[in-house]
């Protein structure tokens, strides 16, 4: 088990006519959060994971389902796993 968290966030173009199948084929997993979803064919993806490698794994997969145009990574944030224990303070 390593000390680190990784959180990222995906961005997904993929044609209409499969943004359902692939929202629904990413929400079955559970390490994956369907954030947004946009008709023309944009889908957001959070995932949380204690290394790099499940998110390229991640990437990989959606870029091999049918459909699928363009898979980005938008967001990358690695903590310790300390780090992600503690609540987030909130400024006034």
């Amino acid at each position: 088990m390593t000390d680190e968290i990784h959180i990222a966030s995906l961005l997904v173009q993929v044609a209409p006519e499969s943004l359902d199948d692939l929202s629904q084929w990413a929400g079955a997993h559970p390490e994956v959060e369907v954030r947004g979803t946009d008709p023309a064919g944009k889908l957001v993806l959070i995932t949380e994971s204690e290394g790099r490698q499940p998110i390229l794994d991640l990437m990989d997969a959606c870029r091999d389902r049918p459909g699928v145009f363009t898979v980005n990574l938008i967001y990358h944030e690695i903590l310790s796993a300390q780090e992600a224990d503690q609540p987030e303070e909130i400024q006034p």
